[in-house]
């Protein structure tokens, strides 16, 4: 699988040790600053790749997979955000794809939808985050039709790996749909103990 065993620090390579630590760290600050946020990230293991594979960040909804030379190349505001949201691609049930015409649009319409939730909930967008101000506010299947006429397309970009799409990155997971009902339970539960949570956010975790 290409991944280090998540539950012995020390078998890391110093710079996966380095870079565990400030994801880990990022984890610790959103228990003062963005408990739901905190509550969420419990339930992703933070899982290392090894360094020979490809630079990417994913997740399976059980481990947030990311490449430690990767990850060395981020400032602390992208590191931040990346986190929260692959943690919201869980929560949105981004776990697997719909047959669709063109994943990569698919992909685009699915982090422009929860990046426009991380600015609800008050997370700073890197200038590399996806973005589409039109698109406030509509679902991913709303964003993925608005960008059949995008007039280039090709020029738009990802930070991550799309859950669904791991398979295709060395990774040995399919989708494990059971996870998709766990993390809609999960959201509930969030509306049910975050009453602070913006209305859009709240809304949608409550119709997930």
């Amino acid at each position: 699988m290409g991944v280090y065993c998540s539950s012995s620090f020390a078998s890391l390579s110093l710079l996966a040790q380095q870079e565990l630590s400030k994801w880990q760290q990022d984890r610790e600050r959103w228990e003062t600053t963005l408990p739901v946020m905190s509550w969420m990230s419990q339930f992703l293991t933070l899982t290392p790749t090894a360094e020979d594979q490809a630079h990417f960040a994913s997740t399976d909804g059980r481990h947030l997979y990311f490449s430690p030379t990767l990850s060395a190349t981020l400032t602390d505001e992208e590191r931040v955000f990346l986190q929260a949201h692959l943690i919201w691609h869980c929560v949105a049930g981004h776990l697997a794809a719909p047959l669709v015409a063109s994943p990569k649009r698919w992909h685009l319409a699915c982090d422009h939808e929860i990046n426009s939730l991380l600015l609800e909930l008050g997370l700073s967008l890197p200038s590399k985050a996806l973005i589409f101000p039109i698109c406030i506010g509509l679902k991913a299947i709303q964003v993925y039709e608005w960008l059949s006429a995008h007039p280039r397309l090709d020029d738009e970009g990802s930070m991550d790996i799309h859950p669904a799409a791991l398979w295709t990155h060395d990774l040995a997971c399919l989708p494990d749909l059971s996870l998709i009902a766990l993390w809609r339970r999960r959201a509930h539960v969030a509306v049910r103990e975050s009453p602070a949570l913006p209305a859009r956010v709240a809304d949608f975790c409550a119709t997930r």
